[in-house]
């Protein structure tokens, strides 16, 4: 991130600051408000099951003490008990039947119908015509054996409104006398479809379902009496202590709320969509995505602004530098006002003039003067001249036989023709090391057994490119200066070697080594200090290091396969 421009570091900065916090911080809100709204539509569902639950076990105690009613009271038990139904006692209890009938059946509105059955044959029947098989009802109350029986929904055909569906109490009415013997059952049937009505139901599909999946009590007619067949569904409805569940039903997602009702075998259940849940929900999110665009917007009007104001001007100073490094002088960048940014503008100004300065001054008069001063020194003597001569005497030397004189001649040779080298500047590592074993061999012959030699290259890069005579003037301050009245042997080695991209070539020896106050006053390093400075510049260079015993110069180098690119390298430098 260090390496990157102003202008990416302040959008990543925008993004990570400012969109993103504004961001999550609308989607933690809207979380938040839609688990809120959700655990509140799930505890008002929980609130109106526990009011349709009071409901429910209302009319059921209430029916209920209707049929218990009918054990005790007189008119009920003679109806049962009584044959003769042109006995006075007999139409007068069926009068006070139908009083109490008439007035339950106008008090409440969900009772459909009542059926009497006396052990002797005779049948009372009350409010709505209807007629079904009921057989399995009659044996559930028998079994019963006097307790009340509840039915799940079923179907009967009213006289007066065609199919339907009821609910029906059942039970016998035993002998007060001999409990065990029953002398008549007793039905009240419930519609349905006005008990659903009484109930309240706010959002979602209320259903009353027994324990074997039967749908008892159901908005939907079509649904009454069906049984419901996913078994997850029936084992949380029947076994599980949690009072929700979630599940998906063709792609949609659903929430379940259960409440047994006390005393039956019958749960009350509320189903809602989960995206009904969340429609109050819309405006809320409109408003937390508006504020959510409008801070984005307003973000981005900022960051235009901050960027027309100061980075597109510290680009437009950086691409002026970068004009200015590639030699392009004219270079101006233009000052809008007088803050920092500005003053650094003028000053970037005032200073390409100073540089086009020196320039036009200082630089090329030094060219001129280095240039005359080359071409008198090449004029002074002619080395192609040089050398044909020296080959010339070492030819006469092995005729003559002088074996060893015309070895050191050729030697000589050797080293002129390195340094003419027709005029190249850069040669092989593998070359140059040619050129410096001749020159330690002429020392070598002149110091004899005073001066020993070892030198190392590493064969992958002894084709690599490096400036010519970078090696022997440290050679030669070993042995000029290194060794001078040394009490020993003088040792060199030279080794060349790559580490990454770069090349290093040490030059060691066993003398007296650097005085620490002189390692950059002797005139070969500070001669090939600058020689390196002005070919290659940072970070190539030359080390002085200080070892326990003589000196140790490493050259470091870049490592080139091609002489033609070697122009490129200031470039990166």
């Amino acid at each position: 991130m260090r390496n990157w421009g102003l202008k990416r570091k302040f959008i990543i900065i925008f993004l990570l600051f400012i969109t993103l916090p504004t961001v999550l911080y609308g989607i933690l809100i809207y979380t938040q408000t839609t688990e809120v709204v959700k655990n509140q539509v799930e505890e008002d569902i929980i609130e109106m099951l526990d009011k349709d639950e009071q409901n429910l076990l209302s009319i059921i105690r209430d029916v209920e003490s209707m049929s218990s009613y009918m054990i005790y009271n007189k008119d009920f038990r003679t109806f049962f008990k009584t044959s003769e139904e042109t006995s006075l006692s007999y139409k007068s209890s069926i009068e006070g039947i139908k009083g109490y009938f008439t007035f339950q059946l106008m008090s409440n509105e969900y009772i459909s119908s009542i059926l009497l059955t006396s052990a002797t044959g005779n049948e009372l029947t009350f409010g709505e015509p209807v007629f079904g098989d009921e057989s399995e009802l009659n044996q559930a109350a028998l079994e019963g054996k006097g307790s009340p029986v509840w039915s799940d929904t079923y179907e009967v055909t009213s006289e007066w409104n065609g199919e339907k569906y009821v609910i029906s109490l059942s039970r016998v009415i035993n002998d007060l006398n001999q409990i065990t013997q029953p002398i008549g059952i007793v039905r009240i049937r419930l519609d349905q479809e006005k008990i659903t009505k009484n109930l309240e139901v706010k959002q979602g599909n209320y259903l009353v379902m027994s324990k074997s999946g039967e749908i008892i009590l159901h908005s939907k007619q079509e649904l009454l009496g069906k049984k419901y067949n996913d078994p997850a569904f029936l084992n949380w409805v029947n076994h599980s202590e949690d009072l929700t569940y979630d599940f998906t039903n063709n792609n949609d997602d659903y929430k379940a709320v259960k409440k047994k009702l006390s005393g039956t075998n019958w749960t009350s259940i509320v189903i809602v969509n989960e995206e009904d849940l969340v429609k109050e929900l819309f405006t809320v999110q409109n408003s937390i995505r508006n504020m959510i665009l409008l801070l984005l917007i307003f973000g981005a009007i900022a960051f235009y602004g901050f960027y027309r104001s100061n980075i597109k001007r510290v680009i437009e100073l950086t691409d002026k530098t970068q004009q200015l490094e590639k030699g392009n002088f004219s270079a101006n960048v233009d000052v809008s006002s007088n803050d920092e940014i500005g003053q650094l503008g003028m000053q970037f100004n005032k200073m390409v003039k100073t540089i086009q300065r020196h320039i036009d001054t200082e630089y090329k008069l030094t060219i001129r003067q280095k240039e005359s001063e080359l071409k008198a020194l090449q004029n002074q003597i002619d080395p192609h001249f040089l050398y044909n001569t020296l080959d010339m005497i070492r030819w006469t030397a092995r005729l003559e036989n002088a074996m060893e004189t015309g070895q050191q001649i050729e030697q000589l040779s050797k080293v002129f023709r390195m340094n003419l080298n027709n005029g190249k500047t850069w040669v092989t590592i593998e070359e140059e090391m040619v050129y410096i074993n001749s020159y330690l061999e002429l020392q070598k012959s002149r110091l004899g057994e005073r001066l020993a030699i070892s030198t190392f290259i590493d064969e992958q890069i002894k084709h690599a490119f490096i400036m010519k005579q970078f090696i022997q003037p440290l050679v030669e301050n070993s042995i000029q200066h290194g060794f001078k009245e040394l009490p020993r042997q003088g040792i060199i080695t030279i080794r060349c070697y790559q580490v990454k991209d770069q090349v290093w070539i040490d030059v060691i020896d066993n003398g007296w080594g650097f005085e620490k106050d002189k390692q950059d006053t002797g005139y070969a390093i500070k001669n090939l200090k600058e020689r390196l400075a002005i070919a290659l510049g940072e970070p190539f260079g030359l080390l002085v290091l200080e070892p326990e015993e003589g000196a140790l110069v490493r050259l470091i180098l870049p490592l080139l396969w091609d002489p033609n690119n070697i122009e490129k390298l200031g470039e990166h430098s």
